[in-house]
């Protein structure tokens, strides 16, 4: 587990963990969430702009959250709550049936709580990519991480 000590501005990390999207699941979350044509419709969609089925933006971010939260290993963060805050959303590429998905994160910035001692704040910029490497999502995020236990030693 990674505390707020063991980060600095400038600590870099890729997820493991992959997401594989489906053009059925691409379908179901937008016919519920993001009825474009674009999203919901084969044909319709090829005659778009993207020229195929695409995800929905909302989508993609619930995808990015997704893999950031099944990521289980030793240096999973020690985040208590990881939304204080997302800025600067871009979607950079469209996310296609098929593709395959990870995140990666930089620390950009960190200080500690002045309401919680036992806590600092951490923003990442974030990345989404596929499994051509090419940038599809980015955002920064903005949580909360448990700084180190007395008790517990450095990692």
């Amino acid at each position: 587990m990674l505390y707020y000590e063991d980060l600095e501005v400038g600590f870099e990390r890729t997820f493991a963990e992959q997401y594989q999207v489906s053009e059925q699941e691409i379908v179901e979350f937008a016919t519920r969430w993001d009825p474009q044509p674009f999203h919901i419709d084969r044909n319709a969609a090829e005659t778009s702009i993207f020229g195929g089925l695409v995800a929905s933006s909302a989508h993609v971010f619930c995808i990015y959250v997704k893999i950031g939260n099944t990521e289980i290993d030793r240096d999973k963060v020690t985040a208590s709550a990881s939304a204080l805050g997302f800025d600067k959303l871009q979607w950079h590429a469209p996310i296609r049936p098929g593709d395959t998905l990870r995140n990666g994160y930089r620390v950009v910035q960190m200080r500690e709580s002045r309401s919680r001692a036992e806590l600092g704040i951490v923003t990442v910029a974030s990345r989404m990519f596929n499994q051509r490497d090419e940038t599809v999502f980015t955002l920064e995020c903005t949580f909360l991480v448990h700084k180190r236990p007395e008790a517990e030693p450095p990692a």
